[in-house]
């Protein structure tokens, strides 16, 4: 199977910012502060999105994520960053991983942490 970096676009948009089954949807459900878990789960993504550009950025030479960037504003820049990727910068491999299959087990990655924030999110707490 071979994608173009339009829709790997499509796929990390949806995960991210889709009406269901998203890390937007998700993250709507909590109420208030978020507990430590989805915090947690919150900022392992953000740290894992880091990770995989700024590898990216190494072997193809395009721009590093901003350092300054939260979840949000990182996954936007993320959706933007694989639509100037050329199709041939899909087959490069980084740290010995073809960069497509990297960046489909980034998509499944977002979509199981919206998956445990949602499920943190419906647990009723106690005081």
């Amino acid at each position: 199977m071979s994608l173009q970096p339009q829709d790997l676009a499509r796929l990390l948009e949806g995960a991210q910012n889709g009406p269901h089954y998203s890390i937007r949807a998700a993250l709507s459900l909590v109420d208030g502060q978020p507990p430590p878990r989805i915090a947690g789960l919150v900022t392992g993504l953000t740290g894992s999105k880091r990770a995989l550009w700024a590898r990216i950025a190494q072997v193809t030479g395009t721009p590093a994520p901003p350092d300054d960037a939260g979840l949000t504003r990182l996954s936007e820049w993320e959706v933007q960053a694989v639509r100037t990727l050329k199709p041939e910068h899909l087959a490069v491999r980084v740290q010995g991983r073809v960069m497509e299959d990297l960046l489909l087990e980034h998509v499944r990655e977002v979509l199981w942490t919206a998956g445990q924030i949602a499920a943190h999110a419906n647990r009723v707490r106690f005081a």
